[in-house]
């Protein structure tokens, strides 16, 4: 299906229906039904079980540009349903100090829109971490109904004076910003070498990255961005732009891709874009994965507000990120795209060396 042009039509789509971890297939299909509508042939679609990789290849031969975005957030795997209400598991961080009270609405394995089957309201907080939660139904499921999965009773997607807000801006966010950049290049029928890799099950310890990587198809001379939706920190504010992520709570990222992004921000920065440039100890992300692995990686965030639903806020909230700072992701990520074929980054730098290697190995025998 095609949409209106832009990672917000885009977003919304994704949105169409809830996501959680190992819960991903309903937005999945989505996500496929927008790449054959709107990049078709264009490119193509690797299904594995980690994810999916989408790549678009006008360059030919070498390394590619890769965005890696993930297509869970946080919820509840529901475990026992009985008429009155449920037992569940939270799957990701949740702000559990906010949660007590909390509505919830309940959904089958696959969903087909936002309609929930069941709604509720969440239980007491579980005296130790990782104990179970209670949902009490206040609209119980139908009879024959199967439910497995609860997200928090917020706005799909909703924008507001320069805001979108949503119940799963991270990373549904993510995959519509490294999607839209694709569709751009493609459209423009860019001389470039990139990759989306969607991922599942982010938010339970990177477990489809991690799956992925170990899956042998990912090529060692690619070069890989986190593409992610982080809380807001001094220096990545809310309208100051997408920013370029120095590193993660656990890891400092790749400082010849790192300057890959300066360059490209730089370049922006001459046409009037607001670009930041900072270390987000907020969190990790999928980057550091990449990087533990041995892949070079690096990060791209676009600030946001109201982090998994209510960390930073007094009650449970929809996340919420500028629109501006949407558009300039976007357009960064372009602008790298561009300039990425043209750098002496670690892939290209390893096929040379290999390249030299086999037209030398033989005398090493000598």
């Amino acid at each position: 299906m095609k949409t209106k042009p832009g990672a917000l039509p885009l977003f919304r789509h994704l949105t169409s229906v809830p996501t959680a971890p190992f819960r991903e297939t309903a937005v999945s299909k989505k996500a496929l039904e927008w790449i054959k509508g709107n990049l078709g042939a264009r490119v193509k679609v690797r299904r594995l079980r980690g994810g999916f990789i989408v790549s678009y290849r006008g360059a030919g031969t070498g390394p590619a540009l890769c965005l890696a975005a993930h297509l869970d957030h946080p919820a509840f795997d529901l475990l026992k349903v009985t008429r009155t209400g449920a037992t569940a598991r939270l799957r990701g961080g949740l702000p559990p100090h906010l949660l007590a009270g909390a509505a919830v609405e309940a959904f089958p394995a696959v969903p087909k829109d936002n309609r929930p089957l069941a709604r509720g309201t969440i239980g007491p907080r579980p005296k130790k971490d990782g104990g179970l939660w209670t949902i009490a139904w206040t609209e119980a499921p139908k009879a024959g109904v199967r439910l497995d999965f609860a997200v928090l009773a917020l706005p799909a997607c909703r924008t507001e004076d320069g805001w979108l807000l949503s119940r799963s801006v991270d990373d549904l966010l993510g995959c519509a910003i490294s999607l839209e950049a694709m569709r751009r290049l493609a459209k423009a029928r860019a001389k470039v070498n990139l990759t989306v890799l969607l991922n599942r099950a982010e938010e339970v310890g990177f477990v489809g990255a991690l799956d992925m990587i170990r899956s042998g198809k990912l090529s060692a001379l690619d070069s890989y961005l986190s593409i992610e939706s982080s809380r807001e920190l001094p220096g990545s504010k809310p309208g100051g732009g997408p920013t370029i992520r120095l590193g993660d709570k656990a890891a400092a990222f790749d400082p010849n891709l790192t300057a890959l992004l300066d360059d490209a921000a730089e370049a922006l920065r001459e046409r009037g874009a607001r670009i930041q440039r900072l270390r987000l100890t907020g969190g990790t992300c999928e980057a550091t994965a990449y990087l533990a692995f041995g892949y070079e990686a690096g990060g791209l965030a676009i600030p946001l507000v109201n982090y998994h639903n209510g960390w930073g806020a007094d009650a449970v909230a929809p996340e919420k990120v500028r629109l501006s700072d949407v558009e300039g992701g976007v357009r960064l990520l372009v602008e790298a795209s561009k300039r990425f074929g043209a750098r002496t980054l670690r892939g290209a730098l390893r096929a040379r060396l290999e390249k030299r290697h086999d037209g030398e190995k033989r005398a090493l025998a000598a």
